[in-house]
């Protein structure tokens, strides 16, 4: 395992120039031919936004301030970590057929597409986020000093999704079954994960078991620091449980690249 660990260690240091150039290409690619060009990557989670802030705040009236802040606040802050992830969990789990052309070179490393891939994720996350924080200074919201968390909360996000990736993609190659079913499972993810939902309002057994959700903890943990203005290490409840699912995943990673990844060029 920690030879497996210090292999893609490296190999993510020694492409880390090339990393960067991907991941900006990937973007590239994603509003080529659009005349609104990069407009378009805020487009959809900003419309998906309003549209629910519509019919859970106007029409079911079920949106109200939460911890004293805006309900639109709230919802963005779920909302666009939740277009990061899902992007993670559908092409993210299955990123080796997105790059076949990679994967078939024979000196490039397979966990590079992942980091990558995530970093391009990355970048629209962020910008959203600076968009969340456009959302405060317009709503007249105070901006505290649990904001400065935040980076740290991408960070985390980003590492345990590039974990994600490598540990799922290969499986994905080798079964599109598989594939198939993660997708499928996505859904689900974002209806049960307390995206447009607050995770308080379920019984106690709910809220254990959600703790080991990671989408509902990275999106709990943003809005730490826009809305309840914590410091997501002081809730170990919540902590505690992610970063169990965080090693496991990790431990499937290094596994699952370790054992798969040379087949997954013959797959492809």
């Amino acid at each position: 395992m920690f030879k497996t660990l210090a292999q893609i260690l490296s190999e993510n240091w020694q492409w880390r120039h090339q990393i960067w150039d991907l991941a900006k290409i990937d973007l590239v690619k994603t509003y080529r031919g659009a005349a609104l060009g990069k407009v378009w990557l805020f487009t959809k989670p900003t419309v998906y936004i309003l549209v629910y802030w519509f019919t859970l705040s106007v029409g079911m009236r079920a949106g109200s301030t939460i911890n004293g802040e805006p309900f639109l606040l709230w919802l963005a802050a779920g909302v666009f970590p939740w277009f990061f992830m899902s992007d993670a969990i559908n092409t993210g789990s299955d990123v080796y057929r997105r790059y076949p052309y990679l994967v078939n070179r024979i000196k490039f490393p397979l966990s590079v597409i992942s980091t990558f891939y995530t970093l391009s994720l990355l970048i629209i996350f962020a910008a959203t986020m600076a968009i969340t924080t456009l959302i405060c200074v317009l709503l007249g919201v105070h901006i505290s000093r649990y904001i400065l968390q935040l980076p740290l909360v991408m960070v985390v996000m980003f590492v345990f999704w590039t974990a994600w990736s490598i540990a799922l993609s290969p499986l994905s190659a080798i079964s599109k079954d598989f594939a198939n079913l993660v997708k499928t499972l996505s859904t689900p993810f974002f209806w049960l994960s307390g995206v447009l939902f607050q995770l308080s309002s379920l019984p106690p057994l709910g809220q254990h078991i959600m703790a080991f959700n990671p989408v509902a903890w990275c999106a709990e943990a943003v809005r730490c620091c826009f809305i309840y203005k914590k410091w997501f290490w002081t809730r170990p409840d919540e902590l505690i449980p992610f970063l169990i699912v965080f090693l496991v995943v990790v431990l499937v990673a290094l596994r699952n690249y370790r054992r798969l990844s040379k087949e997954v060029p013959d797959v492809l």
